[in-house]
């Protein structure tokens, strides 16, 4: 039972996978209509085909978030920087306890890298599986700014890491019909996952040609976004997101980034909503 109800919620963060760069659509205030319930986004991303690669590809980026008239919601989108991981996160905390925070649990699925990818060295790699995490986020909001701290780690036993993440906010309502939002993030993973999406074993620098590499943990990645939105009525709206992370440290060492990818990650995002 534990394990069918893990496959089901894996196949759920699955269709929100392509919403990973740090979009700010749950802080966008001017996504939802005044007295709405929620809202669904639908649209392209354009994004590395592994974390760290210097190959891009397009996939679909599904996303949205339903809010009760407690304050509480539930939202589905994505990860911060270059990851290939969807979220989907509960706020437990009602407008009667606080105004300002949030807290609650979090779900995310991260995409498997396989042979599928550009680079022909890293396909030869070993196939690193999908993997589902649990974890927690603590929010805060006040005025136009925003700030975000979450946990994860691996539940399926696939790279048995953790992740922690850390972003923050600030809104621009341009116009009635225009808001800007300016983010930040920073993402430190620990030895299990940097070995995984890092590191090269013997047998993979075997395989593929790349030096033998052991990454350790600490802060990978940080970066920048921005995220407009426009209104064309009261229901129907265009929201675009251009995000740029900096893989660091062990993550920018590797012979996955530093010798055929690109510590330099981009992502742009055009996707179309609907407020109900």
């Amino acid at each position: 039972m534990k394990q069918s109800k893990l496959i089901a919620v894996s196949v759920l963060l699955g269709s929100a996978v392509m919403a990973t760069p740090a979009m700010a659509y749950d802080e966008m205030s001017g996504v939802a209509r005044s007295g709405g319930k929620g809202f669904i986004g639908l649209g392209g991303a354009y994004k590395p085909d592994y974390e760290g690669s210097d190959d891009y590809e397009g996939r679909v980026v599904p996303f949205g978030k339903y809010n009760w008239d407690s304050g509480r919601y539930i939202s589905l989108g994505g990860t911060a920087g270059s990851e290939s991981a969807g979220r989907l996160k509960l706020n437990v905390m009602s407008r009667d306890y606080s105004e300002v925070f949030e807290f609650g649990p979090l779900l995310q699925y991260r995409l498997k890298r396989d042979d599928d990818v550009d680079n022909k060295k890293v396909s030869k790699m070993k196939e690193v599986d999908a993997a589902t995490e649990a974890g927690a986020f603590f929010g805060f909001k006040a005025g136009p700014w925003s700030a975000e701290l979450a946990f994860a780690t691996d539940v399926s036993s696939e790279h048995d890491g953790s992740l922690a993440y850390f972003k923050g906010g600030y809104k621009i309502p341009v116009s009635d019909s225009f808001e800007l939002k300016l983010g930040a993030h920073v993402t430190w993973a620990d030895d299990d996952y940097m070995s995984s999406y890092f590191g090269v074993s013997g047998k993979d620098s075997a395989r593929s040609g790349l030096s033998k590499y052991q990454a350790s943990s600490g802060i990978k990645d940080a970066g920048l976004s921005a995220t407009g939105h426009y209104k064309f009525n009261d229901k129907w709206g265009l929201l675009g997101n251009i995000n740029y992370t900096r893989m660091l440290n062990d993550a920018e060492d590797s012979p996955l980034v530093n010798n055929v990818g690109d510590e330099n990650q981009y992502t742009a995002v055009l996707a179309v909503t609907y407020a109900f």
